[in-house]
């Protein structure tokens, strides 16, 4: 198939073996079966924290949101006519974050 260089081992001319409907593919790999194992357990370690600490945020986030989109609301129900000026502004940016936000969960 190809010369031998007595350093690098056996030489392979490409050329020589590639067909019409032949598909090659090189892969060089030095991990061994223990480090591979070892490095799949980090990455779903890695990865279940990552899910956790997303998760955790997104509730902090939806309870922060809805302290004051509720605290707005009831200022807008009871409070003067300044109050209702800025408690409508707050609930309609609200509103509009999470429409926005759902729109783009529909888009994935």
């Amino acid at each position: 198939m190809g010369d031998v260089d007595k350093e690098n081992g056996p030489e392979i001319n490409l050329g020589q073996i590639v067909g019409k409907d032949h598909k090659y593919e090189l892969s060089v790999s030095n991990e061994t079966p223990e480090d591979a194992v070892a490095r799949r357990i980090k990455e779903t370690a890695d990865a279940e924290l990552k899910r956790n600490m997303t998760y955790t945020l997104f509730l902090f986030s939806l309870l922060i949101i809805s302290v004051v989109f509720w605290g707005c609301v009831y200022t807008f129900a009871t409070g003067a006519a300044d109050d209702k000026k800025w408690a409508a502004g707050i609930v309609s940016a609200i509103a509009s974050g999470l429409v926005g936000f759902l729109v783009g969960q529909g888009k994935k």
